[in-house]
């Protein structure tokens, strides 16, 4: 009977460790909360996972040797298919080769060569691609490039093929920003900015990979939505014949209207500036709106776009809404436009903690 006020040292013990597990769990969820979690979508082709890249250049470290030269089997493997995508086209569009020598070659050589696991491009194909790029026919095949899918960053790696053939190449930093690379799955990046830790999620933005994304919406701080504004006259890999500029459009009325996603920040992402400046003299914003009234100058195009977008909220105040017109493949507006978004991200996250 004495040992009725005993105390169990296992008893003991076993409290012990469960207070501590309470303790960790609740300031774990209080570390969780205090993560700001962004979740980037958007249509393929809309510049997402070059807005990624460019976090971890501003945000971590960059791109060291190593990472570069990761990249250079993809690089090789972007000028392959570009070049065949041009190549098939030329007797569509009905376009003759300059050097009609080229066209044999090209059918001889371009389609048989394929990008070894070392990530070294035959150098004889790198020359063919080089001497096709320089033929005035191959380049007005290319000024018709909307009418079928070459990746925008395309014309860059082309211009620079001759660094590419040096012994010895390392892809550098912007090099790595103009290479495309589809993205499957989930890419989940991580880093600081103002004191407050940052989780960026990537999800594909083809129509395959879009299933994913609803494992992402949980406790979701704010969405990114990348459209590329310049899409207005290209069409949708998958289909071949859905405008791209219409597909983003669809698909921010489903995001931004989501009840999944209401309380989140939505911050609109209308990228691919550069390409739009150069594009809005040589094609017309009527193939994509044909009620389109306006001067086809860059101002006025980009402001229509901006416009259609907003337009198909029918869920939030359009103040919470944050655009911002972007350059993907541009470090320095990204990581300005980055900032400001950033710090409206932080303002609404306070505002609710607080409230």
């Amino acid at each position: 009977m004495g040992n009725c006020g005993s105390t169990d040292p296992e008893l003991t013990e076993a409290r012990r460790h469960n207070k501590a597990l309470n303790i960790f769990l609740r300031e774990d969820g209080a570390r969780e909360r205090k993560i700001i979690k962004l979740l980037l979508l958007g249509a393929g082709e809309s510049g997402k996972s070059t807005i990624v890249k460019q976090m971890k250049i501003i945000h971590s470290n960059g791109f060291t040797g190593d990472d570069c030269l990761g990249f250079k089997q993809a690089l090789f493997h972007n000028l392959l298919e570009g070049m065949r995508a041009i190549v098939d086209n030329m007797d569509m569009l009905g376009i003759d080769y300059e050097n009609p020598q080229l066209e044999e070659e090209a059918s001889k050589e371009l389609f048989a060569a394929t990008v070894p696991d070392t990530g070294d491009l035959d150098s004889r194909i790198l020359k063919l691609i080089e001497q096709l790029w320089l033929d005035r026919g191959v380049q007005k095949c290319f000024s018709h490039a909307h009418e079928f899918h070459v990746s925008d960053g395309a014309s860059y790696l082309f211009n620079n093929l001759r660094r590419y053939t040096t012994p010895g190449f390392i892809p550098n930093t912007k090099d790595v920003l103009h290479i495309r690379i589809r993205t499957l799955g989930i890419i989940d990046t991580e880093f600081s900015y103002e004191g407050s830790r940052f989780q960026l999620y990537d999800v594909g933005g083809q129509r395959s990979e879009r299933w994913k994304w609803i494992h992402c919406f949980d406790n979701v701080t704010a969405i990114i939505f990348c459209a590329a504004m310049s899409g207005y006259d290209c069409t949708c890999v998958e289909d071949g014949t859905t405008l791209r500029l219409h597909e983003s459009l669809d698909l921010f009325d489903r995001i931004c209207n989501s009840r999944y996603l209401q309380h989140s920040s939505m911050l609109l992402f209308l990228n691919k500036t550069d390409i739009l400046q150069n594009k809005v003299y040589t094609s017309p914003l009527t193939l994509c709106f044909p009620e389109y009234t306006g001067r086809q100058t860059y101002d006025e195009v980009s402001k229509y776009i901006h416009k259609k977008f907003i337009d198909r909220n029918r869920l939030r105040a359009t103040e919470r809404i944050y655009v911002h017109k972007t350059c993907a493949t541009d470090t320095s507006i990204v990581e300005r436009v980055f900032h400001v978004a950033a710090d409206s991200i932080l303002r609404e996250n306070l505002e609710r903690i607080v409230s």
